[in-house]
């Protein structure tokens, strides 16, 4: 096998990777698939692949859409990252437009911030998880709770309008796990009163 083959195979595989996560890959990713890092480190160059955080990629060919910032921030966050917060309700196809933070929760150590990615650390049951088009979220009841937290002082307006077929009950079983707890059970307390669901 000639070395032109290598490189046309290995882009090959690259670019299925591109086609399935919105045109975003990380260099663990294209490493795998067969790129060396000598041809990731030449595509940089050539800006053919533009970096969006440290060792995550979006091809010059895609263009910056809010599902690319999703992939990029969860990708960047490394193994173990799930979506969160309003970002991971949006991702459930509950919001119509993605907020300009997305949420990523870690089960380890925090990485350093980055521009329009929150991180917090955080560990996850893995019934509490479920992945979407590739991406890591919290199952729905346990997403909006989060959202809901992370809305502030809205949050329990969100709750209301986002729940859809939700029971209190569905929503009362994943408090625990919840952002924070404290306030998810505020939330779920004042939607209550209002709702005997």
């Amino acid at each position: 096998m000639t070395t032109s083959t290598t490189s046309l195979n290995s882009v090959d595989s690259v670019e299925a990777v591109l086609r399935r996560q919105a045109g975003v890959v990380s260099r663990a990713q294209a490493l795998a698939a067969g790129t060396t890092a000598r041809e990731i480190d030449r595509l940089v160059a050539r800006r053919r692949l533009v970096p969006l955080h440290p060792r995550v990629y979006l091809a010059a060919t895609h263009r910056f859409t809010a599902e690319a910032r999703v992939r990029a921030a969860v990708l960047w966050a490394g193994d173990g990252a799930v979506l969160g917060g309003l970002a991971a309700v949006w991702w459930h196809g509950l919001l119509p437009v993605l907020t300009a933070t997305v949420t990523v929760t870690v089960p380890r150590r925090c990485p350093d911030p980055r521009p329009g990615v929150a991180v917090r650390r955080r560990v996850l049951r893995a019934g509490d998880v479920v992945v979407l088009r590739g991406v890591a979220v919290p199952v729905r009841p346990l997403a909006l709770l989060d959202a809901a937290v992370e809305a502030g002082a809205g949050g329990a307006a969100l709750l209301r309008a986002l729940r859809g077929d939700l029971d209190l009950v569905s929503l009362r079983a994943v408090a625990e796990q919840a952002v924070g707890r404290a306030s998810a059970g505020r939330l779920l307390a004042d939607v209550a009163p209002r709702d005997r669901g």
